[in-house]
C-alpha cells in the first residue's frame, strides 16, 4: 500500500494522458542528484487530434517538460525546488550537447509546469505570475521557463476537464462525475476508468483518512459502480447475441428472435453466422 495515493495518482494519471503525444517518465532521477522528478514529458511528433484529445493540457504542452504535481499549495521553498529541478536538467543537456558539439536552441531545453489546486497572492506575486490567455493558467517572467496551473481557477468546461481531476475536494469530485457521464468509451477513457479504481483502492486502504479522503473514496465508489453496471450489461449482451445467432442458424424467424431476446431487429441482421 503506498503511503502517498493522492502522488501516485496524479503521476500514473498524466503518463497515461500524455502517452498519447510523447513519452512521460514518472520519478525521472537526476544523475547529478539524488532526487527525482515527478514527471519528465517528452513531446513526439503526433497528429492535431491526438493533442485536442487532452483538452487544454494538450494545448499547453507543445515542447518538453518538467511537470511537478502538487496535492497541496506549494510554498516559495517549494517552488523554488522545482526550478532547481529545471536547472539541472538544463545543465545535463548542455553538457550533453557540449560533447556532441552542437548548440541546442532556446525551444530544446524543457518547460517547467507546476500543477496546484490553489495558489495564493502572495504566491503570485512573489514569483510575478501572470495570468494567459487560459484562465487559471499563469507564466513566470521571461526567462524562466515556467508556468503554473491553478486548478480550481480553471473554467470547467470539456477542454479542461482532464487538468480539474486533479484538483482538490468538490472540484476534483465534479470533474470525476463529468467523466463519468461521458458517452463515448474509447481506449484512453477506459484506462483513466482504471487507474481512478486503483486509486479509490488505494484509498480505502488507507488507515487514516481525512474527511476529503472519504468523500473522495464515495465519488469514486459511484464510478466504479456504474463500470460494473456497463460491464454487466455488455455482458449480457453478448449472451443475448450469441443465443439469437443459434436461433438464426436453426431457421427460427427474427420476429421472434427479437421478442426472444429483446434484441432490435436491425441489430440481429447484422449478427455474423460464421
Amino acid at each position: 500500500m503506498s503511503q502517498f495515493p493522492h502522488d501516485d495518482f496524479a503521476k500514473a494519471y498524466l503518463a497515461e494522458l500524455l502517452g498519447r503525444i510523447g513519452t512521460a517518465i514518472p520519478n525521472r532521477p537526476f544523475k547529478s542528484e539524488t532526487r527525482l522528478t515527478d514527471l519528465w514529458f517528452q513531446l513526439k511528433p503526433h497528429n492535431e487530434a491526438q493533442s485536442q484529445q487532452l483538452g487544454l493540457l494538450g494545448q499547453l504542452l507543445i515542447r518538453d517538460s518538467l511537470i511537478e504535481v502538487f496535492r497541496n499549495a506549494p510554498n516559495p521553498i517549494e517552488i523554488r525546488a522545482c526550478q532547481s529541478k529545471l536547472s539541472h536538467i538544463e545543465t545535463e543537456l548542455t553538457r550533453k550537447a557540449k560533447r556532441r558539439k552542437i548548440t541546442l536552441a532556446p525551444e530544446k531545453f524543457p518547460y517547467l509546469w507546476i500543477i496546484t489546486p490553489t495558489a495564493s497572492d502572495q504566491l503570485f506575486e512573489q514569483f510575478q505570475a501572470r495570468p494567459t490567455e487560459h484562465l487559471g493558467v499563469y507564466q513566470l517572467p521571461k526567462g524562466q521557463e515556467a508556468g503554473l496551473i491553478v486548478t480550481h481557477h480553471l473554467v470547467p468546461t470539456k477542454e479542461t476537464l482532464w487538468l480539474r481531476i486533479l484538483g482538490r475536494n468538490g472540484n476534483q469530485q465534479n470533474a470525476i462525475r463529468e467523466f463519468a457521464e461521458i458517452p463515448i468509451r474509447n481506449q484512453l477513457y477506459v484506462s483513466i476508468e482504471a487507474l481512478l479504481a486503483d486509486y479509490r483502492s488505494n484509498l480505502a486502504s488507507r488507515h487514516e483518512q481525512d474527511q476529503e479522503d472519504e468523500d473522495l473514496i464515495m465519488q469514486l465508489s459511484a464510478l466504479y459502480q456504474k463500470q460494473q453496471q456497463e460491464w454487466l450489461h455488455t455482458g449480457r449482451q453478448e449472451e443475448k447475441k450469441e443465443v439469437a445467432i443459434a436461433l438464426l442458424k436453426e431457421g427460427v424467424a427474427i420476429e421472434i428472435i427479437a421478442k426472444t431476446t429483446g434484441l432490435s431487429i436491425e441489430m440481429i441482421q447484422q449478427l455474423p453466422l460464421t
